[in-house]
């Protein structure tokens, strides 16, 4: 019987199901990932399937764009980015559909990022602060109600790990467009500890190799405990992982001439959703595929990539 790593990857390849040889699926976006569920933006609506592809669903049907779809912990909801009144704000909607509701109203941009280990609360970036560039997260019931500011000055990215007692943030924003950047405009890992208010710089930290530092996106608490992202470390986006107390990155997959797209984790810390346009081998089968812990240290390297494919979706009208 095979063993799965604590940290199995899912990729959203945009390629058909292996029964239907059409063309690959475009304009999907921003995955997201619980237990056997995807959820997905495409042509800018929200749609729900089973990770093999199998019984899509779709969520909302509008003509605004609706991104960066987020399971609730608990699996009851879904909460989402839409621009449907006029600029991005944050929405929540039931996982097995609904109505949606508006829960972010000022007329600066909002876009979710994940939810609070409890499923109480949705975490988000926006430029609603009070600095004239940079704004700390913020978070917002999913009942309803004003948003509150987290302990941090700037950030553009982050999570709460599932126990509720670590921050892992980004300061300066997502440049994915800019292959190969280096310098010191690069982003990097920090962690806030939300009992001690303590900081910490996980990332780029010999000031002296700025001309070298690569962008590191995307923080994601696993469910052994490290933090995940995507980097440009050894030139392409790939998946790598960190200690939060600090040390050497360790890559984790190994993507060469397309790298990963939107990396999003699931609530629970155990499977990564993200976009490849890398063509799938011919001789991978496998749905999920990983090896157990040894096979991982032995291979460093080694978490074996595993592909969802795509939802069997309806033909769009003339």
């Amino acid at each position: 019987m095979r063993r799965f790593l604590p940290l199995a990857l899912v990729t959203l390849a945009l390629l058909t199901a292996a029964a239907a040889q059409a063309a690959p699926a475009k304009f999907v976006r921003y995955p997201h990932v619980q237990g056997n569920r995807l959820a997905f933006s495409y042509h800018g609506d929200l749609w729900v399937a089973n990770v093999d592809g199998s019984n899509p669903v779709r969520l909302t049907a509008h003509v605004s764009r609706n991104t960066f779809p987020r399971f609730s912990p608990d699996g009851r909801w879904i909460a989402f980015t839409s621009n449907r009144m006029g600029n991005d704000d944050v929405w929540v909607i039931p996982s097995g559909g609904g109505e949606a509701r508006q829960l972010t109203f000022l007329s600066t941009g909002d876009s979710v990022l994940y939810w609070t280990p409890d499923s109480k609360r949705i975490l988000f970036s926006t430029s609603r602060g009070a600095r004239a560039f940079g704004s700390p997260l913020y978070s917002v019931p999913v009942d309803g109600g004003l948003p509150e500011p987290l302990g941090v000055d700037v950030a553009s990215s982050g999570m709460i790990r599932q126990d509720g007692g670590m921050l892992a943030f980004n300061r300066l924003g997502a440049r994915y467009w800019r292959k190969g950047y280096k310098g010191n405009a690069s982003d990097n890992i920090w962690t806030l500890d939300l009992k001690t208010k303590a900081f910490a710089q996980l990332t780029n930290t010999d000031l002296k190799a700025f001309r070298e530092h690569r962008q590191n996106l995307y923080p994601m608490w696993g469910a052994d405990g490290m933090i995940y992202f995507a980097s440009e470390r050894d030139g392409t986006f790939n998946i790598w992982k960190v200690a939060p107390g600090g040390g050497e990155p360790v890559q984790v997959t190994s993507h060469k001439k397309d790298g990963v797209q939107f990396p999003s984790i699931s609530p629970d810390g155990k499977t990564i959703a993200f976009l490849s346009t890398r063509a799938r081998p011919k001789d991978d089968d496998e749905d999920v595929k990983a090896g157990d812990e040894e096979e991982e240290k032995a291979q460093e390297l080694a978490a074996r990539e595993a592909k969802a494919r795509r939802p069997a979706l309806p033909a769009e009208e003339e």
